[in-house]
C-alpha cells in the first residue's frame, strides 16, 4: 500500500433524522466499507460541519507511534456496527506496507436544535 497524499471527493452522508447531504472526506477513508460511505448524491446539500452542525465521526489510533485518524461515517447503520475492537488499515508516509488503527473514540452526530420559544411562540401569560 503505497503513502500518498491525501485526495478528497464528496460522498453521501446520510444523517440521523434521514436527510441526505453530500460531505467531503479522504479518498482512502471512503474508500473502506465500515465507514458507510456512497458516491455523491447529485443534487443534495453540502453538510459542511459548524460549531452546531457535526457528522457522526470515528478516530483511530495507531498505538505504537500516537498517529490518529478520524473522519465521518456515511450512515447511522455503519456507525452502529463500529465496535471498539474494530480496526482498519491505513497508508502512512514512508512506509511501504499499511499500519493497522484501532478505533479510539466514537463522536455522535450533532445537528442544531430548534428552540420554539421566545417571543410570539408557545404559551402567554
Amino acid at each position: 500500500m503505497p503513502a500518498v497524499d491525501r485526495n478528497w471527493n464528496y460522498y453521501t452522508y446520510v444523517s440521523d433524522d434521514g436527510t441526505t447531504y453530500n460531505i467531503r472526506a479522504d479518498v482512502e477513508w471512503a474508500s473502506i466499507a465500515a465507514h458507510g460511505l456512497a458516491a455523491s448524491t447529485p443534487g443534495a446539500p453540502r453538510l459542511i460541519a459548524s460549531k452546531q452542525q457535526q457528522p457522526r465521526k470515528v478516530r483511530y489510533a495507531d498505538a505504537t507511534t500516537g498517529r490518529t485518524k478520524l473522519g465521518p461515517i456515511g450512515t447511522a447503520a455503519a456507525y452502529a456496527a463500529i465496535a471498539s475492537e474494530d480496526t482498519a488499515t491505513f497508508a502512512v508516509r514512508g512506509l511501504a506496507g499499511g499500519v493497522v488503527f484501532a478505533v479510539v473514540k466514537k463522536t455522535p452526530e450533532r445537528v442544531p436544535v430548534t428552540s420554539l420559544s421566545g417571543p410570539g411562540l408557545g404559551d402567554h401569560a
